[in-house]
């Protein structure tokens, strides 16, 4: 029951907030958007365990770790949502504007352009004295309740990529390693077979010399064939000997190789995830890292401090100011600060062009992260389906265990 459930709010809940948001994009937005994602890493596939489902603690257990898989993808999906919301709350409030009467346009224009110009005029007193581009200095702005907690978590997600590469190379070792154990022991199993059938011809053709002595000769050959039956015998049970390792060694090698994948999956899962996040912080206050967000966000602070004592003649923009958020109010914008830092995307289409092209490649890069997270729920999910079609017995496992999960949670 809890996997039917967990099914339809993915289906209401994800699938029609990405659907009823993209048909908000018009012609115009299409033009300044970029599809491809080459500054996104790479899509990393996973790889399919070989899991024996006929061994019931092999099989529960890969039942649960499909299980905690769709949580976490489930999770994922979660935070990245609420970004992705403000990000198009953005693009709504400017086809707001777009909708808005010719007279209410006019207002607008003529309230950004005066506050352009105010700015302006503000810019050439205090000069250009701080070390961050005029991007970065609207991503200050626009995200600055946030930025000292986005730089703590950006050096954590930093921090964390470094760990999930060690422990990749570790996983890629240790891989390499179980695969050169699994070629050892078949080669070892190729040559017992090869020494068995030479030794094998040799005492077939022995046994013969013997029979010959014997019917030509009428010689006693009692003592060489014990001893050739005894040397067989002997020979034979070492091979059964080693034969029988050999199979031991290769199911432990081949459990040890599938723990393997399981926890490389997990890993390249978190890399994905965690890569994408820091390329969406960085892209989103345009830096290259934690390092330089830190120098430009101390940058941004010594450049307010500096505009604190030159306010005295920010009154009319000020006045300017209220006029904007009060005619963008009026006609429903919703995150009506945010243009304060824009008014030169109001007065000027190329820069609201722009404007959309940044929020649009944000939320591109958001959707993919989305759809990467549901596809992962949709392996997972068809696992446990295909899992269940196996027998009544599965089924019914997979249900308990869901059961039981669901009331842990």
């Amino acid at each position: 029951m809890g996997f039917r459930l967990f099914r339809s709010k993915k289906k209401d809940k994800g699938d029609q907030q990405l659907a009823a948001e993209a048909e908000m994009e018009h012609g115009a937005e299409a033009e300044g958007v970029e599809k491809d994602l080459e500054d996104v890493p790479e899509q990393i596939k996973l790889e399919k365990e070989k899991v024996d489902l006929t061994n019931k603690p092999i099989r529960l257990d890969y039942i649960q770790r499909l299980w905690d898989g769709i949580q976490e993808a489930k999770r994922q999906c979660g935070d990245i949502k609420a970004e992705y919301g403000q990000v198009t709350s953005y693009l709504k409030d400017i086809q707001l504007m777009d909708q808005a009467l010719e007279e209410e346009k006019t207002v607008l224009k003529d309230t950004a352009s005066a506050i352009v110009e105010l700015t302006a005029e503000r810019e050439k007193r205090k000069g250009r004295r701080y070390k961050f581009t005029d991007a970065q200095r609207a991503a200050m702005e626009n995200f600055e309740p946030k930025l000292e907690g986005d730089i703590s978590k950006l050096k954590e997600f930093e921090d964390y990529q470094i760990k999930i590469k060690h422990d990749m190379r570790q996983l890629d070792g240790e891989k390499r390693m179980l695969l050169r154990d699994k070629r050892d022991i078949i080669r070892k199993q190729s040559t017992l077979q090869l020494v068995s059938k030479v030794l094998g011809f040799m005492l077939a053709m022995f046994g013969i010399l013997l029979v010959t002595i014997l019917v030509v000769f009428e010689t006693d050959i009692r003592v060489p064939f014990i001893a050739t039956a005894a040397f067989a015998f002997v020979v034979t049970l070492i091979i059964v000997i080693e034969a029988g390792k050999n199979r031991r060694d290769m199911v432990l090698t081949e459990r040890r190789c599938n723990r393997a994948i399981s926890f490389s999956n997990r890993v390249r899962i978190k890399y994905v995830n965690n890569t994408r996040t820091i390329d969406y912080m960085c892209t989103k206050y345009r830096v290259r890292n934690v390092t330089e967000l830190e120098f430009v966000y101390d940058q941004y602070r010594k450049a307010k401090r500096e505009w604190a004592r030159q306010r005295e003649d920010a009154f009319l923009l000020n006045e300017k100011n209220e006029i904007l958020l009060a005619e963008l109010k009026k006609i429903g914008v919703k995150d009506r600060d945010l243009w304060l830092g824009r008014a030169n995307a109001i007065v000027d289409p190329r820069e609201m062009v722009e404007v959309r092209h940044e929020l649009n490649e944000q939320r591109q890069k958001l959707r993919a992260q989305i759809d990467y997270n549901n596809g992962i729920m949709q392996d997972f999910i068809q696992e446990l389906e295909r899992i269940r079609n196996k027998k009544p017995e599965y089924a019914q496992e997979v249900e308990d265990i869901l059961k039981d999960r669901d009331l842990e949670g």
